[in-house]
């Protein structure tokens, strides 16, 4: 059994996809698998996994249709079989003490979940580990540190609480519900501000590509999602923080692609949300609020 599970989704990643694989053999500890899901790619992401999976038997690699980002990291996480799981983007890497110092810091704190910082490119500098911070007001903390709450790649798992957890399928943005419902699941975790995962910036990727009916959607499947699962618990108030967070930013990506067709739609959902009580109008920051305004008499 290895110790550690990556769990890479993959669609259409050749120019970066041996680079991150490279990361991966480039890691001071060297007891992982790398789960790898080929989420339909129409290039040759599937013949460069294959040539990792036949020189380094630690790749494994399956194949879908595409079914999008959340559904791949799904299928991978059914794979898994280490006591720890990290999830890697196709086009990112890790620096190359990642691995061991975030299993460090999870076998020395009995932690979860252990959360670090990122770069958005390589350091010209040598890190610094900064000691760990452990969050035992666990939901409260989570809700209020956009660092930990942002995505789920910045992360080690320890694998045991994932065993029913899951994405949500067919959607974009799946890393928040996530996360949401997870954090809130868990006695307590450990955050570490020594960056350990190098995120690439690129134009094609779902946050930077012109934003769409489908990524709309996404946004309000999300926060339908989120609410169901705390609407009875005692957590809904803190969950509705995270919500307002969302519907801030979906409202806001909407404002600025004015595209007409979206913003009607948009309002049609929003309705639905305010009218069922699933965040009230006024926890929208006033910017959002005043952007709602111009958008309803454009």
């Amino acid at each position: 059994m290895p110790k550690i599970s990556i769990v890479i989704p993959v669609y259409n990643a050749e120019k970066y996809l041996a680079g991150c694989l490279d990361s991966l053999l480039g890691q001071t500890f060297q007891d992982f698998e790398v789960i790898c899901v080929d989420d339909g790619s129409g290039d040759k992401s599937q013949a460069i996994l294959q040539q990792y999976r036949l020189k380094d038997n630690r790749f494994k690699v399956f194949a879908q249709e595409n079914k999008g980002q959340a559904d791949a990291r799904n299928a991978g996480l059914d794979h898994v079989t280490g006591e720890y799981v990290l999830f890697l983007d196709s086009d990112d890497t890790l620096p190359d003490y990642a691995l061991a110092l975030l299993l460090e810091v999870a076998e020395k704190t009995s932690a979860p979940i252990v959360a670090s910082r990122k770069w958005l490119k390589f350091p010209k500098n040598k890190h610094h580990f900064i000691r760990p911070i452990i969050h035992r007001n666990t939901f409260e903390d989570f809700v209020k540190d956009v660092r930990v709450f942002s995505a789920a790649w910045n992360k080690l798992y320890r694998a045991d609480i994932l065993k029913t957890h899951r994405f949500v399928r067919g959607i974009c943005f799946e890393d928040w519900p996530f996360l949401t419902t997870l954090f809130s699941q868990v006695d307590f975790y450990v955050a570490i501000n020594t960056p350990c995962y190098i995120y690439n910036k690129m134009d094609y990727s779902t946050i930077r590509s012109p934003f769409s009916q489908k990524k709309v959607d996404g946004y309000v499947t999300g926060i339908w999602y989120v609410y169901n699962f705390f609407k009875d618990r005692p957590t809904l108030p803190l969950a509705q923080k995270r919500l307002a967070v969302a519907a801030k930013m979906l409202i806001n990506k909407v404002y600025k692609s004015k595209d007409k067709a979206l913003i009607q739609n948009l309002f049609v959902e929003l309705d639905k949300i305010f009218k069922e009580g699933v965040i009230r109008k006024n926890q929208l920051p006033v910017k959002t609020r005043f952007r709602l305004w111009r958008m309803r008499h454009m």
